[in-house]
């Protein structure tokens, strides 16, 4: 048995202006995964998206935007945002469960976050 878990975001089910290429690139992922899963499934590979909501990462910094640099900005004000220890936590617990147990999909959010 093999797990393959990847990361995706919230971003891959939603329309987000100003990050069309992000989305894109997010929602190719969990879409891979459910392709993979689909394929796999059958050689005991269990394949699973992790797609967080707002994520502490370095990500932020490599926004182009004035406008979406400063809206992120003001979303830490309002809530605090997931860790990476906090997807790494949810990556250990899908891959300790039973081999008959495959979590397709796991959206993970801050609890403030609304959407």
């Amino acid at each position: 048995m093999a797990d393959l878990i990847n990361t995706s975001s919230v971003a891959a089910q939603s329309v987000l202006p100003s990050f069309a290429v992000y989305a894109g690139t997010k929602a190719y992922v969990s879409h891979l995964s459910r392709n993979l899963r689909a394929e796999l499934g059958a050689k005991k590979v269990r394949v699973s998206v992790i797609e967080p909501g707002l994520l502490d990462t370095e990500l932020q910094n490599h926004v182009g935007s004035d406008e979406v640099r400063t809206a992120l900005e003001g979303a830490k004000q309002l809530l605090e945002w997931l860790t990476p220890q906090d997807i790494a936590e949810t990556v250990g617990f899908v891959a300790s469960l039973p081999p008959r147990v495959n979590l397709p999909r796991i959206t993970v959010m801050p609890t403030g976050q609304p959407a």
